[in-house]
């Protein structure tokens, strides 16, 4: 793992010279082997570079067994976008209405604005990938309405 995170970091630290002159920013998700805040922050604490930071992926991070306050410290010097969706449990991943599943999503808007946090927070809708989750259609306004009422609350 050491070194293919100093592989990652060498090679992110190289693009980065190159996303700042195009001026934009790289972004590491919490996925797949790096889930967790603390993974992701392995590989950023040595790259040392502006433009390349993290994406927190509630569900990465929830499956990783990582809770948000301790994502959000990990992450924190390096959070540009935050992405969010609902599921029904570890086993089952199939995308839900945003507040109808497992994921601790008032937490992580809680920690967000607590914190003063004011950078991007997405809903991620992967249908995609799983045919039987309803339309996204049907769920943006409620999705919209539940992200806005968590935010309301929390800040």
């Amino acid at each position: 793992m050491a070194e293919a995170d100093a592989t990652a970091a060498r090679r992110l630290g190289t693009a980065a010279r190159y996303a700042a002159d195009a001026g934009v920013r790289i972004l590491v998700e919490t996925h797949d082997s790096h889930r967790t805040g603390a993974d992701v922050t392995r590989v950023l604490g040595t790259v040392g570079h502006l433009q390349v930071g993290a994406l927190w992926d509630v569900m990465h991070t929830w499956l990783g067994g990582e809770n948000p306050a301790d994502t959000f410290a990990a992450l924190s010097p390096y959070l540009g976008y935050v992405q969010v969706k609902d599921i029904a449990s570890a086993d089952d991943t199939t995308p839900l209405a945003l507040g109808a599943g497992a994921l601790p999503l008032a937490e992580c808007v809680d920690v967000l604005s607590a914190e003063g946090w004011d950078g991007w927070l997405c809903w991620e809708y992967e249908k995609r990938w799983y045919e039987q989750a309803p339309p996204l259609a049907q769920l943006l306004g409620p999705g919209r309405d539940y992200l806005s009422r968590l935010v309301s609350r929390s800040g």
